[in-house]
């Protein structure tokens, strides 16, 4: 890629979201120590969305941008929503409308306008299952508040002060794990949270898929179809498409990014919704949305939505359409192959990492990784036998990821999943993408080489800690 080609892609590609893309002046590189067009000597095996472009990305980012003309901007839409339908949906029926986001924490905001609209004037109850494992701005935008200091159109906005006077949302943060870093039932508290607050508009966040993987058990939603107003916090994206079937059957709203398992740079959000909700509030008056026009704009809303649309401004956000287009091409070359065989390369090289992440006395596998996703793998790094702290952890992140290293095949940098905080413990992981599974697909040969030499490289560095 010429330098001008990765000038006008990195430009892009980071645009039209917020500040946790933008490049620092001194690095050219995120906060996450990134940069999206910069991949090539890259080893990924990151599970947040804070990642590159792809050899495969590269050639649909470059192909996008030769083709892309402002005039049909609607209609690149309008074709990305019908082809993320397609690959999602269980009859030649669309089940769903798709409602986008510049990030998966910008989808927490929509159940809270939905209830306000269906619900006016009426505070909201607003259940949060494994709050520590979301997005970084997952929390405070379950609160109806900003979470970060700018938006998708450039603009500053005020972190921390509430979206709008006519959304009142009281939280209930349930965590994922206990003190040991066990996983918590947390099915107990949401169905007393629920029995205790009768005739209230309820919201229950349940994830299926943490930063971990962890996976909150979904048969909480059969014991209350009626009056709580489900949503489903897949934005790790790593989950079959039957669930997801079974859960707009049953009226239940699905986060999704395409930045995660699909590996497109980050943030492309999109809330997938029951047409159920969509009909209901259709009818029904909408101003509440002007609160959120420092958020969404028009093209965010599907159409038919107007009574939404028009409180908000028309803006096309090009960078977002882009990370769509390459998350939507990574899905369709993933999904043509068939799920049992690369969920079998998935169990295979989690068996493998775990493996060898327990034949060491520097790491410690989290609690109850058998409950997770097979391809997250979740661990503490010890210290002479002493987990190392968030702060500690966060070092050795650093490090490991900013430095080059030696006894990788074809890479010499490296990327893993951040450090993720419970209580005053911290553990990081290890994650596989949908990119890495197919090209092993692709070359019918399992390859782990890269992925021991990635957890030699981060217990060399634990040496190196002690020996300090």
């Amino acid at each position: 890629m010429s330098k001008s080609t990765k000038k006008v892609l990195s430009e892009i590609l980071t645009s039209g979201c917020d500040e946790r893309i933008f490049l620092r002046e001194e690095t050219q590189a995120n906060k996450y120590h990134l940069n999206p067009v910069d991949f090539e000597d890259l080893f990924h095996r990151g599970s947040c969305t804070c990642g590159t472009l792809t050899p495969f990305a590269e050639e649909v980012a470059i192909d996008f941008e030769n083709n892309y003309e402002e005039s049909n901007y609607s209609q690149i839409l309008k074709n990305q929503t019908k082809r993320l339908q397609f690959l999602l949906r269980e009859s030649d029926e669309d089940q769903f409308h798709v409602y986008y986001g510049p990030s998966g924490s910008d989808l927490m905001y929509f159940p809270l306008l939905f209830q306000a609209i269906i619900n006016p004037d009426k505070p909201i109850i607003n259940i949060v299952s494994c709050p520590e494992e979301l997005g970084s701005g997952s929390k405070a935008a379950a609160k109806g508040q900003f979470y970060s200091e700018w938006n998708q159109f450039g603009e500053r906005i005020p972190i921390g002060k509430n979206i709008s006077g006519s959304i009142r949302s009281s939280v209930h943060f349930l965590p994922a794990r206990s003190s040991d870093g066990s996983v918590l039932d947390r099915k107990k508290t949401i169905r007393e949270l629920i029995q205790t607050q009768p005739d209230q508009p309820i919201i229950g966040n349940l994830v299926f898929g943490s930063k971990s993987g962890i996976k909150d058990d979904l048969d909480i939603i059969d014991e209350f179809s009626q009056g709580v107003m489900w949503v489903v916090d897949m934005c790790q994206f790593r989950t079959d498409r039957k669930l997801i079937h079974d859960l707009i059957n049953k009226g239940v709203m699905i986060m999704v990014t395409g930045s995660k398992f699909y590996q497109a740079p980050p943030f492309c959000g999109a809330l997938l919704v029951p047409k159920l909700w969509s009909d209901l509030m259709s009818k029904l008056d909408a101003q509440v949305a002007i609160g959120l026009r420092k958020i969404f704009c028009l093209s965010d809303i599907p159409l038919g939505m107007e009574n939404i649309r028009k409180h908000l401004i028309d803006y096309k956000n090009q960078g977002l359409r882009m990370r769509w287009e390459i998350a939507l091409r990574e899905m369709e070359e993933y999904m043509s192959f068939d799920s049992s065989e690369t969920n079998a390369l998935i169990r295979r090289w989690s068996q493998v990492v775990i493996g060898r992440l327990a034949l060491s006395d520097s790491f410690r596998l989290m609690p109850d990784i058998e409950l997770t996703n097979d391809s997250i793998v979740s661990f503490m790094v010890l210290d002479n036998g002493t987990a190392l702290n968030n702060k500690e952890l966060k070092n050795l992140f650093d490090r490991v990821i900013t430095e080059k290293h030696e006894g990788l095949l074809g890479f010499d940098r490296v990327f893993i999943g951040q450090p993720v905080q419970y209580g005053d413990k911290s553990f990081i992981r290890l994650a596989i993408g949908s990119y890495s599974v197919r090209k092993q697909m692709e070359k019918k040969k399992f390859d782990p080489k890269n992925d021991i030499r990635l957890i030699e490289i981060i217990e060399e560095y634990v040496v190196k800690i002690h020996s300090v």
